[in-house]
């Protein structure tokens, strides 16, 4: 970005911002790159890196454990998915998902940390846990007979 999609001006920095986010009572903090345009001090955060934040933000809730509903929500939210689709990778029914987001419902503790898992693999860029969930939807045939193969001993 050479000019200010705000004001036109082509006298745009990169610098590095404070960026906060707010969730269930909790304020997260970081340095973030930015561009800031010096003619009229508007800045721009690259959305890549205000989706890593938000993700950084997502694990530290699950890690410690938070369940409140506007936490639960933002943790969905980072997953990227719809609340249909997350309700379908955690075998529930999309209303129980809307419950647990408006607090009406408490989330378990078993399917809670799944969503941790979930939100943990989105922060590090992965998405093991969310690929084999949707793959417990169409669980593969195994023949009747499976031949294993021991590793040999050293």
């Amino acid at each position: 970005m050479n000019r200010c999609p705000n004001c036109g001006a082509a006298r745009v920095e990169s610098r590095t911002m404070k960026r906060k986010r707010h969730v269930a009572g909790h304020e997260f903090a970081a340095d973030v790159p930015a561009r800031i345009c010096a003619a009229c001090g508007t800045s721009y955060f690259d959305d890549l890196v205000v989706g890593q934040f938000d993700a950084l933000v997502a694990a530290k809730l699950a890690d410690a454990g938070v369940t409140e509903p506007e936490a639960l929500k933002f943790m969905r939210k980072v997953t990227g998915l719809q609340g249909k689709e997350f309700a379908a990778l955690l075998a529930v029914r999309p209303e129980t998902v809307s419950r647990w987001e408006q607090g009406k419902r408490p989330i378990d503790r078993a399917t809670y940390a799944i969503i941790r898992q979930l939100v943990s693999e989105r922060a590090r860029g992965v998405t093991a846990t969310t690929d084999y969930l949707r793959s417990l939807r169409r669980p593969k045939r195994l023949p009747k007979t499976v031949k294993i193969a021991l590793p040999r001993a050293a």
